[in-house]
């Protein structure tokens, strides 16, 4: 069965909703667990998905990722989206169970440096793993997340897309546990206003190309399927982005410092 777009008018305001995905995600649970795909087993392709919902396909993108992530579709690459099992088992609400809400309630707040370092650390030896684990189509997808991430670092850049680029690898390693951790770090920062609102748009600004710059020698290693390689771009490049925020929080520097400093910088 093939819905229509008149049958279920969703359109989301991308400006104004920075998690589009998530309202997306939601509403196309409730359909799959109504029953509306379950004769064909799958959902409908991403432009579809799009037109129905009146967003662009990396909000799409975005949605499936979250689905995907908690065991509910499954993606194969030329084949579809398969909805599993999982997807149509009604959960609890968690947020009636004590149990589950305390833990969550009770962590410590992270700062920016923490967040870094967790990344740091989990994403360097991800990128090892996905290098020696990846399958052909895991490479095919992630140059695919690369490229489009790369186009709008030149045009609109969508921090959306860094997310799904950074996904893409995680579930190269054919580990769904490390897939769930690093969505979980990346929802942490996205809950940060400041981070969001502050960081992320002058990074935007100031290290387009030293970013492009980092991706390109990770995409590479994963290519060349070379886990040491890997492991260093990954980390070098969460260290850039730890030495830009500390930048930005030091005092202001006079300006044959900063110049220094920005040299620096490019010759690494």
């Amino acid at each position: 069965m093939t819905a229509s777009r008149d049958d279920h008018p969703a359109h989301i305001d991308t400006d104004k909703d920075v998690r589009a995905y998530q309202v997306v995600g939601n509403a196309l649970l409730d359909r799959i667990r109504a029953g509306e795909f379950r004769a064909s087993g799958k959902l409908p392709p991403e432009r579809e998905l799009a037109e129905i919902y009146g967003v662009g396909r990396a909000v799409i993108r975005d949605a499936l990722v979250m689905l995907e992530v908690k065991g509910l579709i499954q993606s194969r690459q030329g084949s579809g989206i398969y909805i599993t099992r999982r997807a149509y088992q009604i959960e609890p609400d968690d947020s009636a169970n004590p149990a589950h809400t305390q833990p969550r309630n009770h962590l410590p707040p992270a700062g920016r440096s923490e967040l870094l370092q967790a990344r740091q650390w989990l994403e360097s030896h991800m990128a090892r793993l996905a290098a020696t684990n990846a399958t052909d189509d895991d490479l095919v997808s992630i140059e695919q997340a690369y490229d489009e991430h790369r186009r709008a670092y030149f045009g609109e850049p969508k921090e959306s897309l860094d997310m799904i680029f950074h996904l893409s690898i995680a579930r190269a390693t054919q580990n769904p546990e490390l897939v769930s951790l690093v969505d979980q770090l990346w929802l942490r920062r996205e809950s940060n206003p400041v981070w969001k609102n502050v960081y992320v748009p002058a990074a935007e600004m100031q290290l387009r190309d030293r970013w492009v710059l980092d991706h390109d020698r990770l995409v590479d290693a994963l290519r060349r399927r070379d886990g040491d390689a890997a492991y260093v771009a990954m980390w070098q490049h969460i260290e850039n982005v730890k030495t830009f925020i500390m930048a930005m929080e030091s005092p202001p520097e006079d300006s044959e410092a900063r110049l220094a400093r920005r040299n620096l910088k490019l010759t690494v």
